[in-house]
């Protein structure tokens, strides 16, 4: 769908020649940008003057600042929002992740500690060291 509205468009839908899909769509971007609606009260201001047909210096004027006027907003409206809802949901995360953490992760029982082996003999130790001794 196209979302910028020409000249001709706002002189059909002023002059009330637009079809049905056609009007809601020209009534949707007045409603949704102020600039068309301005644009929309500018073009009835000329006819009040009685200025029936506006020069061709006037039209390139309008179109120019449209132009303008849709590309400075279009960039800034379509990325802005997008790194604020990634970032979002980032620090959201996080967040979750830290009370989760906190709040709610098992807790652990420490680990035993281990200790070594003691080597048991049936003889007693002056015996063991004598028995090696002699051999």
């Amino acid at each position: 769908m196209i979302d910028q509205l020409t000249f001709d468009d706002l002189r059909a839908y002023q002059l009330g020649k637009l079809s049905g899909p056609a009007r809601y769509r020209v009534e949707r971007l007045l409603l949704e940008n102020p600039f068309y609606a301005d644009a929309l009260a500018g073009l009835e201001a000329m006819q009040q003057t009685a200025v029936t047909h506006p020069t061709a210096e006037q039209l390139a004027d309008l179109r120019n600042v449209l132009h303008e006027r849709i590309h400075a907003s279009a960039n800034r409206k379509r990325l802005w929002p997008l790194w604020i809802a990634t970032t979002t949901a980032a620090i959201l995360f996080m967040l979750a992740m830290a009370i989760y953490f906190i709040f709610f992760a098992p807790s652990r029982p420490p680990k035993p500690i281990v200790k070594p082996a003691t080597v048991v003999t049936n003889m007693p130790a002056k015996q063991t060291l004598m028995g090696l001794s002699k051999r």
